[in-house]
């Protein structure tokens, strides 16, 4: 490995500066994938080669090592990338059209722009062609050292700021109440991207680079989901392409850039089947292990209807006593997320049937399915708690405020302790996470008085989640636990 690197290797220049574009491709793209600016990754080293392609039509290209050629050429790639990037990024912030329509003419105008200027220039055709195709032969010692440079710069960056980085990226409400100015670290953000996708084309090629800004993240987060071990699988990706790609490419006398990214793209393509297995495997696990507890229940009445040992009671945390006051009614919870959060139905006929107007019915929502759980999780901490369906119909809305809700049980005629609930954010980031804001209240029969508080706000892993459903069982264990404060 120390040989392949050493100055007096060959082909050192191309496997050194594969091997960081990728590399810093791949610890970047984790924040693209995640943030789903995937499109935004397309259009960008796009850009950058049509700002190379524009500066060696400009300059009638410079021959030879000259240093001016190479520096003109990757100040086209800034600036075409940076505009692009203000385009993009501004005009989400300004328009109300889908950024992917402006995703779309961006990439459009880049292409484009680069057959054309590709056509028209008179000199220095083949070189600017392999420049712009990744050949990664062609990167010379100074363009390996500015690539260096460049890369520790950013990294640097992104190792002192990634705190800020990954708060505004995934909680800017959270960000903002804290004092982090969200747009601030967008910017720094948007800064790494531009730097390292302009230095990357330049000696990498497009393909290469938005190959790397996508495949070695989509391939981690199907393997982990902490995000330490995402840019860890992530650079192991990247390191692995990169070397074994250039020993693949040397021995059977192929591009090197493409066989990088036909390599991640089975990285990718290892990681998801993997995923694939491990969840039927998990499933399959389950099942055998309910069977398995059923049968043996089976014989103890547990289903057949005899008598049981009763379930063990959970820890009440940080919830009163409440001994003689009546059954709780927890109530349906108040959805402030802005969102409909409705629960499509397992029956695609009913769904049908609601799509074209004949079936009117309320739907059920997250926040209904959050109730029935917060019923089932008090009964599961000793507490009598009144049938959810019951609680419906003598309450069919969800109140503001204590007063309001002590008015409405009284009219429908229930006279226990009232649950409220305020459902302010639930948001799936990725594949196994979800944003919780949830506030709960105990309200007094007696004087409309609220006598307890909780909240649940930390984010949860939902690892085998697909549907919604899903998602509000996996993570409705977690959410009650922190909301009751369980010790």
């Amino acid at each position: 490995m120390m040989q392949l690197f050493s100055p007096d290797f060959l082909f050192r220049n191309a496997i050194a500066g594969g091997w960081i574009v990728c590399v810093l491709c791949a610890v970047l793209g984790v924040y693209v994938v995640l943030r789903r600016m995937v499109l935004l990754g397309v259009a960008l080293p796009q850009s950058g080669a049509a700002g190379i392609a524009a500066v060696f039509y400009l300059t009638g290209h410079v021959h030879g090592d000259a240093p001016a050629g190479h520096l003109l050429a990757l100040a086209g790639s800034l600036v075409a990338t940076f505009a692009s990037l203000g385009v993009l990024v501004v005009g989400r912030r300004q328009s109300r059209t889908p950024v992917e329509w402006r995703v779309g003419a961006v990439l459009s105008v880049a292409s484009a722009a680069t057959l054309l200027f590709v056509a028209i220039d008179p000199t220095g055709d083949l070189e600017m062609t392999s420049l712009l195709r990744g050949e990664l032969l062609s990167i010379s010692t100074r363009d390996l050292s500015l690539l260096a440079a460049v890369a520790a710069v950013v990294a640097v960056i992104f190792a002192l700021f990634r705190r800020e980085i990954l708060l505004v990226s995934f909680d800017p409400e959270f960000a903002r109440t804290i004092g982090r100015v969200p747009a601030r670290w967008d910017a720094v953000l948007y800064l790494l991207l531009g730097v390292a996708i302009s230095v990357g084309v330049m000696n990498a090629g497009p393909m290469v680079v938005f190959g790397f800004l996508v495949l070695p993240a989509l391939a981690a987060l199907r393997v982990t989901s902490q995000l330490a071990a995402t840019f860890a699988v992530a650079v192991a990706i990247a390191t692995v392409c990169s070397l074994g790609g250039f020993a693949v490419s040397y021995r059977a006398d192929l591009p090197a850039g493409p066989v990088y990214v036909m390599l991640a793209a089975l990285c990718w393509l290892a990681a998801s089947g993997w995923s694939q297995l491990r969840r039927a495997r998990a499933v399959a696990l389950a099942a055998a292990i309910i069977a398995a507890c059923a049968l043996p229940l089976s014989g103890c009445g547990v289903f057949g209807g005899g008598g049981t040992e009763p379930e063990p009671l959970l820890d009440r945390g940080s919830l009163p006593e409440l001994t003689g006051e009546g059954p709780i009614a927890v109530l349906r919870f108040r959805n402030e997320t802005g969102q409909a959060l409705r629960l499509p139905s397992s029956n695609p006929l009913g769904e049908a049937k609601r799509a074209v107007g004949l079936d009117d019915s309320p739907a059920e929502t997250v926040p209904d399915l959050l109730q029935r759980f917060a019923a089932y999780e008090l009964s599961r901490r000793g507490y009598d708690v009144s049938p959810v369906e019951s609680v419906r119909s003598a309450v069919p809305t969800a109140p503001s405020t204590a007063g309001a809700a002590l008015e409405l049980a009284r009219a429908g005629g229930l006279h226990g302790p009232l649950m409220l609930g305020r459902l302010e954010r639930f948001t799936r980031s990725g594949d196994e996470i979800v944003l919780v804001r949830l506030d709960l209240e105990l309200v007094d029969p007696r004087t409309g008085a609220v006598t307890w508080q909780g909240s649940a706000r930390r984010p949860v892993p939902i690892k085998s989640a697909l549907t919604a459903q899903e998602v509000v069982q996996d993570a409705a264990p977690r959410i009650f636990a922190e909301a009751f404060a369980a010790r």
